[in-house]
């Protein structure tokens, strides 16, 4: 009988068989994830290489809100619940991903997505856990972003309603500028960013309230109005002003 649980530990415990595996990416505020792009340039290689692997993927993304809440699942079902989730050191394992400078020449990156790519064979390939939860900023996957995010993503109720919602107030033809401050400006809070002090505020405001302007009245732009879009209420406000250009309304969360 001893020999027989032994053997039955051996084949089915530990190692895990390998169907037993799966893949969480973890986006819960444990750690930092960066910004929007980060965050699913690294859901996105991950889950190319869980189906290149034929792994189970998932996504616990929860922070700083529920992702299934503008997100649900297209193609693949990604969702899992925080009651499926394993913590045991026996059971799951927590593998970090980073890259310090996303602005590194092309063969360090190269070199960077390879050693990735290892870990993620080394840690997994091992099948010696049920679960491992990818933590990071990977992004060993370009030029395929869209299509993977094709096979992930719809838009859920609530964000086609709001976008059918902004659509209806936009006109046909319109070119769209983004504006990131990283709380500049003292009317959010973004990690750990700076933030300028008041007499200094007005002016970066000012250049690039002037500088949209020039852009819009040397023709550089194809269309007669411009969307402005930006994490600033401030500057949002500020914007708009501008006869040519619309903003999305409501309140920012």
């Amino acid at each position: 009988m001893n020999d027989l649980i032994k053997a039955y530990l051996k084949a089915y415990v530990w190692p895990l068989p390998k169907f037993k595996r799966e893949v969480v990416v973890m986006v819960d505020g444990v750690h930092s994830h960066g910004g929007l792009t980060d965050r699913f340039r690294h859901i996105l290689s991950i889950y190319s290489y869980c189906k290149q692997k034929k792994i189970p993927f998932y996504i616990y993304y929860v922070y700083p809100c529920d992702l299934s809440l503008i997100l649900e699942p297209n193609q693949y079902d990604w969702r899992i619940d925080c009651s499926e989730l394993t913590y045991t050191r026996y059971d799951s394992k927590e593998i970090c991903l980073w890259v310090e400078d996303p602005d590194e020449s092309l063969q360090t990156k190269k070199k960077i997505n390879q050693q990735h790519v290892s870990m993620l064979d080394k840690e997994i390939g091992s099948g010696k856990r049920v679960q491992y939860h990818i933590y990071g900023n990977s992004y060993f996957s370009e030029g395929h972003y869209r299509e993977l995010f094709v096979e992930l993503f719809k838009p859920s109720q609530y964000l086609q309603e709001r976008i059918d919602g902004v659509r209806e107030q936009l006109p046909d033809s319109y070119e769209a500028v983004t504006l990131r401050f990283q709380q500049l400006l003292g009317d959010f809070t973004e990690g750990s960013f700076t933030v300028l002090p008041e007499s200094e505020r007005e002016n970066l405001i000012q250049c690039c309230i002037k500088k949209i302007d020039s852009l819009y009245s040397n023709r550089y732009f194809s269309t007669s109005k411009l969307l402005v879009t930006s994490d600033s209420p401030t500057f949002l406000e500020r914007v708009r002003e501008l006869p040519y250009v619309r903003t999305i309304p409501g309140k920012m969360e």
